[in-house]
């Protein structure tokens, strides 16, 4: 039997914030670059601490999280730092799944915001070259990454587009799922089709089976067909106009 060991820690980075009224010669820190995955939530924890590295308070102040790609010039997260430990200085805040979805796997640049009680602004320097941006690395390809259903609205007729697959991922357990939509009530039949053929484009009729055939009768409400195969492609076709929309996903 073979073992293996699974690590479950908090990621801690530490950021120096340095009081307007003195200088900013500080001893030299290491902060880690913070590495988040796609496909999950990432919640990373906050410590800051003053020039001389000690704990810092956070109570009456309002921290920023600031991710931005540079080579845009563009803000792409923003998040309000929620207390941990307030006198202490500790603190965390959650990069979501959704936050990370549209983002491409490369290194970005984080930074923080601390604003006083009165209003001031202070730099959170998170670069141990005593820089305020910091390194962040968005990491994919370990984590199954949500997928957004493909919308088939029969706009070139009532047999839809060919819908491809990446069959090689689920290998023979693929379960699919069909959510369809009616403009009024309907009465016809939707026809579910499937290719086994190994071609990513170019299928013809005859390249297509039927896989099911779903009927409907006076229909208005939203209905789902769910069926299991390992499909190259998919396609609908319906039997009337009232059946408006289908949402796939495989």
């Amino acid at each position: 039997m073979t073992a293996i060991t699974s690590y479950l820690y908090n990621q801690n980075h530490t950021v120096i914030t340095v009081d307007s009224t003195v200088g900013t010669n500080m001893s030299m820190f290491y902060t880690p670059n913070i590495k988040v995955y796609r496909g999950v939530d990432n919640e990373i924890r906050v410590n800051f601490k003053n020039k001389d590295q000690q704990k810092t308070s956070i109570v009456d102040k309002t921290v920023t999280f600031i991710m931005i790609d540079k080579e845009a010039s563009t803000t792409l997260v923003t998040r309000t730092i929620t207390p941990v430990d307030a006198p202490s200085g500790v603190g965390k805040f959650t990069l979501t799944e959704t936050d990370l979805v549209n983002l491409d796997e490369k290194f970005y640049t984080y930074s923080f915001k601390v604003v006083d009680g009165e209003g001031n602004t202070q730099i959170g320097y998170s670069d141990d070259t005593y820089g305020a941006g910091g390194v962040l690395e968005l990491v994919e390809g370990v984590y199954p990454i949500f997928k957004a259903s493909t919308s088939e609205t029969f706009g070139a007729g009532d047999t839809g587009s060919v819908i491809y697959n990446d069959p090689y991922i689920n290998r023979n357990v693929a379960q699919h799922t069909a959510q369809v939509y009616f403009s009024s009530a309907f009465t016809g039949t939707l026809l579910i089709e499937g290719s086994l053929g190994p071609a990513v484009q170019g299928l013809n009729n005859d390249d297509f089976t039927t896989i099911q055939t779903e009927t409907y009768t006076a229909q208005t409400d939203n209905a789902v067909a769910n069926w299991n195969g390992v499909y190259s492609a998919i396609r609908f076709t319906r039997s009337g106009t009232e059946l408006s929309k289908v949402l796939y996903r495989p």
